[in-house]
């Protein structure tokens, strides 16, 4: 066997970068924005201090590095799934809900938490609300122009369309935010089979009667 050729310097100083990001994610996620200081994610890390501060000098440096960071993994992610999506759902109402499901997934997900921390820090620290405002921009334009293209095959043109995705992103991520505290699984998953009927009727893909599912008795 040949020898595997080894990384260049800007090779390994990349990949020291990724890990000490990958280490913030973490602390955000599961110790939240108060304690992920640069001790605890030098600490996840395995990096010498040294080498946190030659690539992030200040907090601000590191919690803005990664809030580019969850963005480009949150769009990774739903960019696969939307592309998967895509071939196996073949369209109308098979294509909504796959949507929703994805959506769900994304806005339930750590990585999304991880965002929801810094959302709520950005909200009294004016320098990463700066650094978080675009970045969130380019994720939820993104994040709209696919949803639509995966609609749109089967109601090209329809200017309803972007009403009822604006608006899944809405409920969705209120469904995430207020579950954090209510830890209510079987609600949560109501509320999801519910919005998937209310967004179908929106568009015209579902009888407005049908929107309230009666109990099994009275459909007998």
């Amino acid at each position: 066997m040949s020898a595997q050729p080894r990384r260049t310097q800007a090779q390994r100083s990349e990949s020291t970068r990724i890990k000490i990001l990958d280490a913030t994610v973490q602390c955000l996620v599961e110790r939240g924005y108060a304690e992920t200081t640069t001790s605890e994610v030098i600490a996840r890390a395995d990096v010498p201090r040294g080498t946190l501060l030659h690539h992030f000098p200040t907090k601000v440096d590191l919690l803005v590095a990664a809030v580019q960071h969850v963005a480009r993994r949150r769009l990774d992610g739903l960019a696969a799934e939307l592309a998967a999506a895509e071939l196996a759902a073949p369209g109308g109402a098979d294509r909504l809900d796959a949507l929703i499901d994805i959506l769900w997934r994304h806005f339930s997900s750590p990585l999304f938490w991880a965002a929801l921390e810094l959302w709520n820090a950005a909200r009294t620290d004016a320098e990463l609300r700066d650094a978080l405002v675009p970045v969130e921009k380019e994720v939820f334009g993104v994040l709209h122009e696919q949803s639509r293209g995966l609609l749109e095959a089967s109601m090209p043109g329809d200017p309803r369309l972007a009403t009822v995705i604006q608006l899944s992103f809405e409920v969705l991520t209120g469904s995430a935010m207020t579950g954090i505290v209510s830890g209510d699984l079987a609600r949560r998953e109501l509320l999801i089979r519910r919005w998937k009927r209310a967004a179908a009727v929106l568009l015209g893909r579902r009888d407005p009667d049908t929107l309230v599912e009666r109990p099994a008795k009275e459909r007998k």
